[in-house]
């Protein structure tokens, strides 16, 4: 099953436990693990909940009481990060395995987040046809629990809306919400996906027509972009405000590595921030976002990076990729350039776009500092 399927069939589930059940069963098919298991977090940051898969009941009943966060799973819950091991055993928190229970070597173990906060932990064991979990599994558990997270919100706000026996109209424009993704975001990235696998099949048979198939498709994409977009403004439209411009620029990396499973380092010191009065950071926000969206489409990009620095006369923005680069012209012809640009203007600065040695490249925003 790859991702976007994953995705469909998490966001059709507005049952909590039966998504938490189907979070536990996808998860070992997406990342190709033998078992699998959704851990949910308590008040207090217990492990109040364990949701296993790949276990049939006659063997979980042998087992006994199910596992309530000590060992591995506590030291990754207090860690709040993701967790590799090639041998479970050999991890300083490892307790061993009650009897009966299955052997276990390699894990992978990466949070789900709900509202910002930890809502619980994957956990994958036993990697299929390989020796090791890899970082790209780890970069594609990541992916996965954040379409789960989504998912999980979804269901629980669904669940509390019926509970509380608030307005039907709530109910009902959430689950308006909930089948245009689906119907609408979701099937069109499906489509797509769809349409780039026969395209493959005709790259030798009839080129040109892959050729018009791939273009078709990237055309697509970049409306599901959009329309994405829309959804994000109109739920975030003062993520600055609120959280502050650091933290924006973390949230907008954290989404950049989960959609493009690239890795992303940002370095964003206190004073450089103290600079920048409340309209300079939305502009700034802005910029990045659309910086990050360039990467994302043209670049084809591992690792990336994003400073702010000031000087004497001037406050500079860096984001800088490993990628092969891009066109500066037939990106200028979209309205990704565009904005950079206008952005730049009301700030009375510059963008400059220029290739990085070895490869890649750097994006400068120049912002004039004031007396």
């Amino acid at each position: 099953m790859s991702l976007v399927e994953a995705g469909m069939a998490l966001a059709s589930e507005h049952d909590l436990d039966a998504l938490l059940q189907r979070i536990a069963d996808i998860s070992r098919e997406v990342i190709g693990a033998r078992y699998g298991a959704v851990g949910v977090l308590g008040e207090r940051g217990e492990l109040a909940r364990f949701i296993y898969s790949g276990i049939d009941k006659t063997l979980a009943d042998k087992i006994g009481d199910l596992p309530v966060g000590r060992g591995v799973l506590g030291a990754l819950i207090e860690e709040n990060r993701p967790l590799r091991l090639h041998e479970i055993s050999d991890h300083p928190r490892s307790y061993g395995y009650p009897p009966n229970h299955p052997p276990m070597q390699t894990f992978l173990g990466v949070p789900i987040v709900v509202r910002n906060r930890i809502f619980g932990r994957l956990y994958l064991t036993e990697k299929q046809g390989e020796e090791d979990f890899t970082k790209d599994d780890e970069r594609l558990a990541l992916s996965f629990a954040a379409q789960a997270g989504v998912a999980i919100e979804n269901a629980a706000l669904i669940e509390e809306v019926r509970s509380r026996g608030e307005s039907l109209a709530i109910l009902e424009e959430r689950d308006r919400i909930s089948k245009d993704l689906h119907d609408g975001v979701i099937q069109s990235i499906y489509s797509v996906g769809l349409s780039l696998q026969g395209s493959v099949g005709l790259l030798r048979k009839d080129p040109e027509n892959a050729e018009q198939r791939i273009n078709a498709a990237i055309a697509e994409l970049d409306n599901v972009v959009r329309d994405v977009r829309s959804y994000i403004f109109e739920l975030q439209p003062h993520l600055v405000d609120e959280k502050g411009l650091s933290a924006a620029i973390e949230e907008l990396a954290r989404d950049f590595e989960i959609n493009t499973l690239g890795g992303i380092k940002v370095e964003i010191p206190d004073e450089a921030v103290a600079q920048l009065d409340a309209t300079m950071q939305g502009h700034v926000i802005q910029v990045i976002r659309e910086v990050l969206a360039n990467i994302a489409r043209h670049a084809r990009a591992s690792e990336v990076y994003i400073e702010i620095t000031t000087f004497p006369d001037q406050i500079v923005v860096t984001v800088e990729d490993d990628g092969i680069g891009f066109d500066i012209e037939s990106v200028r012809r979209g309205h990704g350039l565009h904005n950079i640009e206008e952005r730049a203007a009301r700030l009375g600065g510059t963008i400059e776009i220029s290739p990085k040695s070895p490869k890649g490249t750097r994006h400068l925003l120049n912002i004039p500092r004031g007396e």
